[in-house]
């Protein structure tokens, strides 16, 4: 269990998570590119939220029972690191369901 599994971690559930918020609110947008960008908001506030409250706890855990590194300010700095990367790949996986949901319910409803 070092640094990458942390990021690793953080970074696939955000994403996943992101998802799932996104899609939700891309099938209510008024508009195709309305629908996208707040798939990708929602996915980045999902991101971050899921990030503050698993990446620093995660981190420390992992750094407690490695016997690779040394310094706890080595866990912090993962820490910090999950939460940007969850931030992104919450954005990242709300934008390409974003996409998706808008192209797909395009031709259903009529959008100006």
């Amino acid at each position: 269990m070092t640094e990458a599994f942390v990021l690793n971690t953080v970074v696939s559930a955000a994403a996943v998570l992101g998802l799932i918020a996104g899609r939700a609110i891309a099938a209510e947008g008024e508009t195709w590119l309305r629908s996208v960008l707040a798939a990708a908001y929602i996915g980045a506030g999902v991101g971050l939220m899921f990030s503050v409250l698993v990446g620093p706890p995660l981190s420390l855990v992992v750094q407690l029972l490695s016997s690779e590194s040394s310094t706890w300010f080595d866990a912090l700095d993962v820490a910090g690191k999950s939460l940007l990367w969850g931030t992104a790949a919450g954005a990242t996986g709300g934008l390409a369901i974003g996409i998706v949901v808008a192209s797909l319910s395009l031709g259903r409803s009529k959008r100006t």
